[in-house]
């Protein structure tokens, strides 16, 4: 069935195809109304310094065709695009304060620092919170969860071991060697972190 022009609608046993989605997405942006909702949403939630509207988009427009292509039926394009944006925008929100946690927890190590006062300022502006979420990202996912318990729920690292093996990222075996073998692979991620703002040690 042809998609409605004016109210983006499609059969709920028709899925839509890429070029549908495309479509669909350009029309919403050309009426200028869906960019006003994720305006106005990014500046509720405070993201409007960290995003764009289109980061919003782009993301949203990845997760709509995963889902469509995974056989979800759409009934209101429109609707169920400007719920994907939102849904976007929270998950951007949580990002951003996990990053801006991270930021908090990390800028009083000296590790990080180095002991120089002036460097600190540096590390926790607005901008630079985009550059540790892209840091951020190019750990895996062992990494991160490390450097999570470590530095962010302040675990000790006999505890951060346990729980890895918990979570099946580690094997379980002798205590000290376990323990050792994770200290230095979060030694390994934070300087990862450290690369990015350009420090060494």
């Amino acid at each position: 069935m042809p998609i409605s022009s004016p109210t983006h609608n499609v059969d709920l046993e028709t899925n839509l195809g890429l070029q549908e989605i495309e479509l669909n997405i350009y029309r919403m942006l050309e009426s200028r109304t869906l960019l006003a909702f994720i305006d106005q949403r990014l500046m509720q939630f405070g993201l409007n310094f960290h995003y764009d509207e289109m980061d919003v988009v782009l993301n949203a427009r990845d997760i709509a065709v995963k889902k469509i292509e995974s056989g979800e039926k759409v009934l209101n394009f429109q609707a169920w695009f400007r719920r994907i944006c939102f849904n976007v925008i929270r998950n951007f929100s949580k990002n951003t304060k996990s990053r801006k946690l991270l930021v908090d927890k990390l800028k009083n190590k000296n590790y990080l620092t180095d002991a120089k006062e002036d460097l600190i300022p540096a590390y926790t502006t607005e901008p630079n919170l985009k550059l540790l979420g892209k840091a951020w990202k190019d750990l895996n996912e062992k990494e991160k969860t490390i450097l999570w318990l470590r530095e962010i729920e302040e675990y000790s690292w006999p505890e951060v071991a346990e729980k890895l093996v918990i979570k099946g990222l580690e094997v379980d075996g002798d205590h000290k060697k376990l323990e050792d073998r994770v200290r230095q692979k979060g030694n390994r991620a934070l300087k990862k972190l450290q690369k990015y703002f350009g420090i060494s040690k």
